[in-house]
């Protein structure tokens, strides 16, 4: 079969994609301290100018709807398609990346994660689940893809809503977390049911069928005698 160098060149803009997240994830993946204020240590003496401005400071209050952050909650109305709440609540901070419309979110249990909101990027992101032989997909509607891709000895965990153009990603190591049980315990997609058949309906649908088998032969011979 002929290669077709339309096809490859878009597999490699894919990787191209996946330098922000490598760069991202190799960083320090605890949350940033949030700055306290300055004020009362520059100046001892204006304990009225201080105490005045105490209610601005918390801006980072829950929501009376959600009970998330506000900067979780602004980051979670957006991106809500690709992970359940729960996920969201489990964030301590969802900072502003540098790339544009995209977000770093990160809480002591779940690790960081990458949230982009760009329709090229969703595209060449579910091209390489779908295609690479490094990848695998454990679901795939369409419009959402759910799977990882492995580089390497990490895999980065994927889900993408190609009808928002929004993808959300996770880097983890191989060797310490299987991606496909890390998609499961996270909700982002649900784990296959195999159905199991019923012995006892086998045995009844064999006894019935040898019943009739049974009846079968006595009828043939009597009609022969």
């Amino acid at each position: 079969m002929a290669s077709n160098p339309q096809k490859h060149a878009r597999v490699a803009l894919g990787f191209v994609a996946l330098i922000p997240l490598l760069a991202a994830c190799t960083q320090d993946d605890s949350p940033q301290e949030t700055s306290t204020p300055t004020t009362p240590a520059t100046s001892i003496s204006s304990q009225s100018t201080t105490t005045s401005a105490l209610p601005e400071t918390p801006t980072t209050e829950s929501t009376a709807t959600s009970g998330l952050a506000k900067d979780i909650q602004k980051v979670y109305e957006v991106f809500g398609t690709l992970a359940p709440e729960e996920l969201f609540a489990e964030f301590e901070t969802c900072d502003p990346s540098g790339v544009e419309d995209s977000y770093a979110c990160s809480g002591s249990k779940v690790g960081q994660f990458q949230f982009f909101r760009n329709a090229s990027k969703a595209a060449s992101t579910t091209q390489l689940l779908t295609e690479l032989r490094s990848s695998r997909v454990v679901e795939d509607t369409g419009s959402k893809v759910v799977g990882w891709t492995t580089i390497g000895t990490m895999s980065i965990i994927t889900v993408v809503d190609n009808d928002k153009g929004l993808v959300l990603q996770q880097m983890v190591s191989s060797d310490k977390i299987d991606p496909e049980e890390r998609i499961y315990e996270l909700g982002l997609a649900e784990p296959k049911t195999t159905e199991t058949s019923d012995p006892s309906a086998t045995t009844e649908a064999g006894e019935a069928t040898g019943a009739t088998d049974t009846t079968e032969v006595t009828e043939t011979t009597a009609a022969k005698s």
